[in-house]
């Protein structure tokens, strides 16, 4: 008999054979790749008599939603049968499992799901690995705990899972099938959307509005400085109803008052002092790398996990900001780890003890800090992360900040005028970042204004006014940064007084560990694009939510719905709400939303109805929408709502016509015209073809050459097509707007970012 552990990778294995050192021998150590079985897909829970496709999947119907599985179903991942099958074998002579999944719900799932595949049912323990360096994989293992503690965090996740599987299935099929074009639902992502759809219209709709400030310039024999009108009263003419003075005379009369003498009303000097901030969280990190280095929120993920696996950095998806006071004992060893510059390394105090230490803060992780390990041969991306990291742990043990905050109120003109500053003492932390600030902080335009050190009592003299002419602006576009935030204080987006309260508390949109994920998402499913640094909504993103609003299901794009389904699965993860009350109350959810959609019309798009038929093909079962190609705007052609029953169709005069061609088909290789005579087969004249967008060109039956016909005498052969055509017919329709699609003449494009080339198949409607 043997203890096996199972890691969640393949690196968190080798971390814990190299952590455990000679003591690995007594183990069995292998490891999964993540999540290595999957949720069964809808087929799996559909009547067996429903039509199928003709690629044998089974057809997208109303009739069959909504899909509720009362059993649930998981398969192996293709790529992961052969290790699936070793944890299998050494299952069989185990008696004690150790789940080495990562430290949070998703790691929980992933080691328990496997041992439940395998009806394993011998003792199991759970080691808690919040790093990976050696020291603290020996503390791990030397205090296990039973794996059955843990049991609401897989509960938690599976409940995830499920409830996602039950919103996205269902309610993608349903618009998608209403529709007859692809919109992807998701629990989490669509109200994320429904953010970025928002604000965006916002921007849109913005219309400025001038305002004025008046500032005066003031002489004090300690020097000079400008102070800002302060009326009065901001109520009546002269103001909006946000107080700001959009009376352009007005705004000029008060300026001509600012000359004269005058005195300082009252003076202020305050010495102020600031901490180091908190050191980060996931959420807190990718929105400085967001903002200083353009990185997108999954960048950052990948490139803090792969420090964490390298073991320089503790793990990285975490939502907390606070480290275990027991931890602050480490301090001595992993600063001396650290290139803390000489001028700062002597203002560190190992001994200090920052607010940031504070054990009733720790959740399920603490924050994001170096592990003492020593760092190198890191790429680009893993050097600006780790300085980012390191830097916030240094500044824990460096002196506060301290400044005096300056405040004058100046009588002028019979007229009140403010003026506010800063007087640095002793940058303190800030020195480690030059005197900047830790999160990009802004102190505001009069922050560190200029300020002579005055006495209340003072004369000052008027040397003028000036207007300086303003307008109101727009919110910023979201970027990944920003965006993180907001799926995590997404109470700032409630107007609900109370239910802002309880988000503020509590909710957040997703996880850390899911956060970046969704906008890959969004990204990749053409609801999101990047311009620069900003994410913007497509018109399909615009569609879907205004089609949700419509139809009364704008809760499924509701970020606070969402929020606390969160809120709800955290209470599951303590083991205080059982998992099923969560899922049947999504279930629920679900059932109502497609009872509605089942009497809804189709999609608005550009604010008109757009025509939708039953298939002729499938019959009443799907619809058949007619589609307009990007290419050739005189061309149009249908589209089944099934996506993979049949070929696009034809357009017959606005009406569904015969299929296209299936992709690699094409006519018997003797028919069409005779053309001029094959080069290669002397004596064999070739054939007259037409590609998909009506182009002509001549093809040999018998060694398959293919020609594009001569310039100038079209009735003469041309340049012939690149050898990989020779075997392949005439693209399918749409097939020649593929990215990466091969163009006679010339070699196939790669497409950006060295990916595969897209799927000819109806998804993009790239036609």
């Amino acid at each position: 008999m043997s203890t096996v552990i199972i890691a969640e990778k393949p690196s968190m294995a080798r971390a814990i054979r190299e952590g455990l050192g000679s003591a690995a021998s007594r183990y069995e150590i292998t490891n999964a790749f993540g999540h290595i079985l999957e949720q069964a897909g809808p087929d799996e829970y559909l009547p067996g008599d429903v039509p199928k496709t003709a690629k044998g999947k089974k057809m997208w119907r109303m009739q069959d939603l909504p899909i509720i599985p009362d059993r649930w179903v998981k398969y192996p991942k293709k790529d992961a049968k052969e290790q699936l099958g070793k944890i299998g074998a050494l299952l069989k002579s185990a008696d004690t499992v150790i789940n080495a999944g990562d430290p949070d719900r998703e790691g929980q799932l992933l080691i328990d799901e496997i041992l439940e595949h395998f009806h394993y049912r011998g003792k199991v323990q759970r080691v808690w690995l919040k790093a990976l360096d050696a020291e603290n994989v020996r503390k791990a293992f030397a205090g296990l705990e039973s794996n059955e503690k843990y049991r609401p965090l897989k509960n938690a996740a599976e409940a995830r899972s499920q409830s996602d599987w039950v919103v996205g299935m269902n309610l993608t099929r349903a618009v998608t099938v209403k529709s007859g074009s692809l919109f992807t639902i998701g629990r989490v992502q669509t109200p994320t959307l429904a953010l970025v759809v928002r604000r965006d219209l916002v921007i849109e709709n913005f219309v400025p509005r001038d305002y004025f400030e008046v500032f005066a310039q003031c002489q004090h024999p300690k020097g000079a400085f400008l102070a800002k009108w302060e009326p009065k009263s901001t109520d009546g003419q002269g103001f909006d109803e946000e107080g700001r003075l959009i009376d352009k005379t007005l705004a000029e009369q008060m300026a001509a008052k600012a000359k004269g003498a005058g005195s300082v009303k009252k003076f202020e000097a305050k010495e102020q002092k600031q901490s180091a901030p908190l050191p980060f969280s996931l959420s807190a990190l990718q929105k400085v790398a967001s903002s200083r280095f353009g990185m997108s929120a999954q960048q950052v993920l990948d490139t803090c996990q792969s420090l964490y696996e390298k073991k320089i950095t503790t793990y990285p998806r975490t939502d907390c900001r606070y480290l275990p006071e027991e931890q602050l004992a480490d301090a001595p060893k992993i600063l001396r780890s650290l290139p803390i510059p000489e001028g700062v390394a002597s203002l560190v105090n190992p001994r200090q003890k920052h607010v940031a230490w504070n054990n009733s803060k720790i959740t399920a992780h603490n924050a994001i800090i170096p592990t003492g390990q020593a760092a190198s041969g890191l790429s680009a991306a893993e050097e600006k992360l780790f300085e980012l990291i390191w830097k916030s742990y240094v500044a824990l043990f460096l002196p506060e900040y301290r400044y005096r905050s300056l405040s004058a109120t100046v009588d002028l003109g019979g007229e009140s005028w403010k003026a506010t500053g800063r007087q640095d003492m002793d940058l303190g932390w800030k020195k480690l970042y030059a005197g900047a600030s830790l999160e990009d902080e802004d102190d505001g335009e009069d922050g560190k204004a200029p300020l002579p050190a005055m006495q209340t009592g003072d004369a000052i003299q008027g040397k003028g006014g000036q207007v300086q002419a303003k307008q109101t602006k727009p919110p910023a576009r979201f970027t990944d940064g920003s965006l993180i935030e907001a799926m995590s204080n997404i109470h700032k987006f409630v107007e609900d007084p109370q239910a802002k309260a309880k988000l503020k508390e509590t909710s957040g949109l997703g996880t850390e560990a899911t956060r970046a994920a969704t906008i890959e998402k969004l990204l990749d499913t053409d609801y999101l694009k990047k311009q620069g640094k900003q994410l913007i909504s497509t018109h399909k993103a615009r569609t879907l939510i205004a089609y949700l609003e419509k139809h009364g299901l704008a809760s499924f794009a509701d970020p606070v719905t969402t929020a606390r389904w969160e809120d709800a699965l955290t209470n599951v993860a303590e083991g205080k709400t059982a998992a099923d009350r969560f899922t049947n109350a999504v279930a629920d959810n679900v059932k109502k939303a497609i009872d509605i959609l089942k009497n809804t019309t189709a999609v608005l798009e550009g604010g008109k109805s757009v025509p939708t038929l039953p298939c002729p093909i499938c019959g009443s079962d799907a619809t058949i929408r007619r589609f307009q190609s990007k290419k050739n705007k005189s061309v149009f052609f249908w589209a089944c709502s099934n996506k993979e029953a049949h070929p696009l169709l034809k357009d017959d005069n606005g009406k569904p016509g015969e299929p296209f061609a299936p992709r690699g088909s094409e006519p018997a290789a003797d028919s069409g015209p005779e053309g001029p005579e094959c080069p290669h087969c002397k004596g064999t004249p070739t054939r007259g073809r037409q590609t998909s967008s009506g182009k002509d060109y001549f093809r040999c039956p018998s060694c398959g050459a293919a020609f594009w016909p001569d310039r100038e005498d079209p009735q003469k052969l041309g340049g012939e097509w690149p050898k990989q055509e020779k075997s392949s017919g005439p693209r399918s329709w749409g097939g020649s707007s593929r990215k990466g699609a091969a163009k006679p003449g010339g070699k196939p494009k790669a497409s950006a970012g060295g990916k595969k080339p897209a799927s000819s198949g109806t998804r993009g409607r790239k036609s």
